[in-house]
């Protein structure tokens, strides 16, 4: 294919660019990394073309099999490698872009020291995403074999891309999300190139986002269009922002998984049901989630919640306060060492009572009941600041410098603020965030979501095919039985029903 013609314009130097809309007449690579998700290739595709129609030059870069292992596909299994490959291709047709096909064949897995932390950095978030395991020590050994392999894919894969910014005088990179193995190798060579880079997603499964060198998870991205998503439309953005969380008390559908659907509304722990203490509950994060997003926060992130819940214990004085640690629902696949290193805390600190992370007791009953609320980057930080809650986060997240609550980086700092009988802040911080997170978008005109599943682009599904979509099960299911804790039980019925129907609907599940 003929690449588009790039005019000769004055433009800026493509690494000082933050707004997509100043992404004009350069030479864009896109790579169409995680091709076999949607709604991934729908992004890609939209994008592309978003990027030729701002008089952009672009190539393509799709992988057929030279990753083997990627986030994906994480045994290599050559079903899904195939299907992926078939979704690059069906996302480009129609398209007048140049495309390559990667290869690995002549790249080395040697890389420098710095380059090579990030990279398996990124190897893990992948694998964590599938196990929940922070560490390399907590993989059996399939999955460290998973590990190994996918290193070194893509380690290989920063030097291919390192050789194609040189070669192809590229001046931007874009892909999907960039924080994990397949990803990261290409994201990592524009930044040591002095390069440019786009990175997109969809927020809250619901709305399109793009970030201009800043990475997805920035404080400071993130921020900035919360802000601007906010001074265009005030009272819109209040609206916005009260169905949202209105929506979120009622567990109705906000676009995003609800993880509190099953449990018993208005139920309570049974020991503070009528205590005349103060009630301080403590919403946990995903640990996995908390330590390698936390990664790519332009701010601080404790090292442990468990540790940091036990400093906040120790300066509270159990005759006037009573601690609940409610975890979040996520955490009930994190390994079970790890998990029990909480469910210990209540009989380590008797201020502390640990709700167990698929209990009955209602989140949102817990959140209202209590005087304050301490949270680790949980969005239910500024849910509590909108129903005029004190919060306080420990560590930063991306909604830090909303104003929604008193930011510390230690437990027991937390502890401290809590004694002095803090007042709570103003509800515009949550009002902001609650616009940002049920409004914000960067359009992609082509791009359109239907429902939950469904995406379509300039108004066609793309790359559905349904036989290589069940030829694929064995290989999905094998992932899933190797995950930690994997049991044949109603989740998993329920889970495997719902696979089958959105092949043949061709849908897509919600991640």
């Amino acid at each position: 294919m003929t690449a588009v013609q790039c005019t000769k314009v004055a433009k800026q130097d493509a690494k000082f660019v933050r707004d997509i809309d100043q992404v004009s007449h350069y030479k864009v690579a896109v790579f169409l990394n995680m091709a076999s998700m949607s709604p991934t290739i729908e992004l890609h595709a939209a994008q592309i073309q978003e990027l030729i129609r701002r008089n952009n030059q672009v190539i393509a870069y799709i992988c057929k099999g030279a990753l083997k292992n990627c986030t994906a596909n994480p045994f290599g299994r050559k079903s899904i490698c195939q299907f992926c490959h078939m979704r690059a291709k069906a996302a480009l047709t129609e398209l007048n872009v140049e495309t390559k096909t990667i290869s690995l064949k002549n790249h080395s897995p040697e890389v420098e020291k710095d380059v090579a932390e990030v990279i398996d950095t990124a190897v893990m978030s992948s694998l964590a995403s599938a196990t929940k395991c922070q560490y390399k020590e907590q993989l059996t050994t399939k999955w460290l074999n998973a590990y190994r392999s996918m290193q070194q894919a893509s380690r290989k894969l920063f030097n291919y891309f390192i050789n194609e910014c040189e070669e192809n005088k590229l001046e931007f990179v874009f892909l999907f999300n960039g924080r994990f193995a397949c990803a990261k190798p290409a994201l990592l060579a524009a930044q040591k190139k002095g390069l440019g880079f786009g990175l997109y997603d969809v927020k809250k499964s619901l709305h399109e986002f793009v970030f201009v060198n800043e990475l997805l998870h920035s404080i400071k991205g993130n921020s900035r269009k919360a802000l601007k998503g906010y001074i265009k439309n005030p009272k819109l953005a209040k609206a916005n922002a009260d169905i949202f969380f209105t929506k979120k008390l009622k567990n109705e559908d906000t676009g995003e998984p609800i993880y509190t659907a099953s449990q018993q509304q208005g139920l309570l722990p049974p020991q503070i049901e009528n205590s005349q203490k103060k009630i301080i509950a403590v919403y946990t994060t995903s640990d996995d989630e908390y330590r390698f997003i936390g990664k790519e926060w332009d701010g601080f992130v404790p090292d442990d919640q468990v540790t940091e819940i036990q400093g906040l214990a120790r300066v509270l004085d159990p005759c006037k306060f009573e601690l609940v640690v409610r975890l979040h629902p996520n955490q009930a696949s994190t390994p079970e060492n790890t998990l029990q290193r909480y469910l210990d805390l209540s009989r380590q600190y008797p201020i502390i009572s640990v709700v167990e992370p698929l209990a009955d007791v209602d989140t949102y009953t817990l959140m209202l009941r209590s005087d304050v609320v301490v949270t680790f980057a949980s969005t239910i930080g500024v849910e509590a600041c909108y129903a005029r809650k004190p919060v306080v986060i420990i560590g930063s997240t991306t909604f830090t410098k909303m104003n929604i609550g008193y930011t510390v980086d230690a437990g027991e700092k937390a502890g401290f603020l809590i004694n002095q009988d803090i007042k709570a802040k103003p509800i515009r911080g949550a009002i902001i965030w609650g616009n940002y997170i049920a409004a914000y978008k960067d359009e992609l005109p082509n791009y359109q979501r239907i429902k939950n599943g469904e995406y379509l682009v300039n108004g066609k599904k793309i790359g559905h095919s349904t036989f290589r979509r069940i030829i694929q099960l064995p290989a999905k299911l094998e992932i899933e039985m190797n995950r930690p804790g994997f049991s044949i039980n109603k989740d998993f019925l329920i889970r495997a029903k719902d696979i089958i129907i959105n092949i043949i609907n061709k849908r897509w599940a919600v991640k």
